[in-house]
């Protein structure tokens, strides 16, 4: 079984070059995976599921095709893009994983985060993320 992990792509229209890159990847390496889990960051902001975007769109289709072909596609929210909702989990055919989240990684137990959390030292951000991720503040997005 071949497990991968990717993160922090900051996937948009005005990078078209990582675009291609990711499908790239997701054509070769990616087809070779059983599962991905993709913890978070995948794309550069993440405004609300109601947003349209083209290339955000390519995206979620290129994952749900993997998806509907037998994959096991995870995904986790990062600082850029956790405002990403039901919609997107729904279309993109993921499953949803809350930060932090252990796995079983082959016999071994294994932490699964985006990594802003660890930013301890950085007050600013764990206030601006305690913030952000409040129930009520996504309710208003």
């Amino acid at each position: 079984m071949k497990t991968l992990f990717i993160s922090d792509l900051h996937l948009s229209a005005d990078s078209p070059q990582l675009l291609q890159l990711f499908e790239s990847f997701w054509a070769g390496p990616a087809k070779k995976a059983e599962i991905i889990y993709i913890l978070g960051d995948l794309f550069e902001a993440w405004l609300g599921d109601d947003l349209k975007d083209a290339a955000a769109d390519s995206v979620i289709s290129l994952i749900r095709e993997q998806v509907e072909q037998g994959k096991k596609i995870y995904f986790m929210p990062g600082n850029r893009d956790f405002l990403i909702g039901k919609k997107f989990i729904r279309d993109s055919g993921c499953q949803y994983l809350s930060d932090p989240t252990v796995i079983d990684l082959y016999g071994t137990p294994t932490l699964l985060c985006h990594g802003d959390s660890l930013c301890s030292k950085d007050k600013w951000h764990q206030r601006f993320r305690r913030l952000t991720r409040h129930p009520m503040t996504i309710k208003l997005y």
